[in-house]
């Protein structure tokens, strides 16, 4: 964590060492400071220094969290798919992504082995930068959005994948400004998210697929089996001219080996999804499978290993629509 790192070195000298503690931990992290006008804090521990800033940020953070908690009830009458707890959870996992650079460590002390830390950071350049990059967050997706409202829907619904993937650290970011008394609609920009993610889940219903008559048979009726599981559209007519119709090609390779009386094969599939003349997605997958009685039953065990993925891993995954 580059930006933590950094900071250590910048604001080591403004930290203080105390003898003062109850039960083994300092009374400063016992009874932490509150957040004012000027400054938001923080306070942490862990084995190392590092850590302790990193888990005092995460603090900072949910301290913020809580404000918009206890305030009001915008987390849950907001946004209905997420909660508190969960905002928690999203800031520990990306608390790289927030502008702590500018943060002072104000008292450390090491008990033990253990580091524990207090951190502060001024609330108006806090805010400001939020407020940079939340209209940042916003300009990408705006250009997401309208770049691909007139595309194929396999172009569509990977745009959506990409806004929604901005829009996780969109919603974090503005719930920090609420909670730090930034004036920022909150429920806004959660509802936007929100409409975002259910263009996504409709998205599937508008992707038809045509499986290339060339395909392997046996791959082809997996794929096949596959897609209308999860009530995905085939269609028994190619179409050239239909922007959400998708050809998919497969190919495939094997190479059966026999060792000590048994049969191993590996096979290589590829998958081609193709619009309008152009590959728009693509995967290539790898499955194996033995057998002692015959070539031709490792074969089908290795079929059998394609389809487990399947059921692992989605058939959007394998042929290469979703990551």
């Amino acid at each position: 964590m580059r930006k933590v790192a950094l900071a250590i070195c910048l604001f080591i000298i403004s930290c203080t060492t105390t003898s003062e503690n109850i039960n083994g931990f300092p009374s400063w992290y016992i009874n932490p400071i509150q957040n004012n006008l000027e400054d938001f804090y923080g306070v942490g521990e862990g084995a190392n220094l590092d850590e302790a800033i990193r888990h005092g940020l995460s603090d900072m953070a949910a301290r913020l969290m809580v404000t918009i908690s206890s305030n009001s009830n915008l987390i849950r009458e907001e946004n209905q798919f997420s909660t508190n707890e969960e905002m928690r959870q999203n800031i520990q996992q990306n608390i790289e992504k927030i502008d702590f650079t500018n943060f002072k460590v104000e008292r450390s002390a090491e008990i033990n082995g253990q580091f524990f830390v207090e951190v502060s950071i001024q609330r108006k350049p806090f805010i400001q930068r939020q407020e940079e990059r939340v209209s940042i967050l916003e300009r990408k997706i705006s250009n997401l959005d309208q770049n691909s409202q007139n595309q194929n829907q396999l172009t569509r619904r990977n745009n959506l994948i990409e806004i929604l993937s901005l829009g996780k650290e969109l919603s974090l970011r503005s719930r920090l400004l609420k909670g730090a008394g930034a004036n920022i609609n909150l429920k806004e920009k959660l509802e936007k998210i929100a409409e975002f993610e259910n263009q996504l889940n409709k998205s599937s219903d508008k992707i038809e697929f045509y499986i290339d008559k060339n395909s392997p048979d046996k791959i082809s009726q997996i794929i096949r089996k596959s897609l209308n599981k999860d009530k995905l559209k085939i269609s028994s007519n190619y179409n050239s001219s239909n922007k959400n119709q998708l050809l998919l090609k497969i190919k495939s390779n094997s190479d059966t080996k026999e060792i000590y009386n048994s049969y191993i094969t590996k096979i290589n599939i590829d998958f081609q999804n193709i619009s309008a003349g152009k590959t728009l997605a693509s995967n290539l997958v790898e499955v194996s499978g033995s057998s002692s009685i015959s070539e031709k039953e490792s074969y089908n065990s290795a079929l059998k290993s394609l389809e487990e993925k399947i059921n692992q891993e989605g058939i959007l995954k394998i042929i290469g629509i979703t990551e």
